[in-house]
Order: C-alpha cells, then sequence, then structure tokens
C-alpha cells in the first residue's frame, strides 16, 4: 500500500539535491503540469521546479 505524501505547499523544506543541498527554502506550490513544485531556497530569488520527497522534503522542528 501506498502512502499519499502530504502537500508541501507554503511549508518550510529543506533541499536535498543540486547546489543548495542542505540549505532551507520555502515550497510555494504544484508547478505547471503537476509533476514538480517549485521551491523558492533562502536568501535567494531563485525558484527552482523540484521533485518532492526525492530532492527536498518537508521541514519539521520541534519547539524546545
Amino acid at each position: 500500500m501506498t502512502e499519499k505524501l502530504p502537500d508541501p505547499s507554503g511549508q518550510r523544506v529543506i533541499i536535498l539535491n543540486g547546489r543548495y543541498a542542505g540549505q532551507e527554502g520555502v515550497c510555494l506550490g504544484q508547478a505547471t503540469g503537476g509533476s514538480k513544485w517549485m521551491v523558492s531556497p533562502d536568501g535567494t530569488n531563485e525558484i527552482l521546479p523540484m521533485e518532492f520527497d526525492r530532492e527536498f522534503g518537508i521541514l519539521v522542528t520541534r519547539d524546545k
């Protein structure tokens, strides 16, 4: 049984691949065509098409 992934739109994310790997950003929503999501790395004006759960993931923080 395949688990459905949550919608990352508007969520803080961690970038897993590419030149911004290891950096945080925000998911702006699904790209036209539906196979990728638009991610903007923090501190940049760039918007990158990325594959959820392969190239980026939702950033989870816990209150101390």
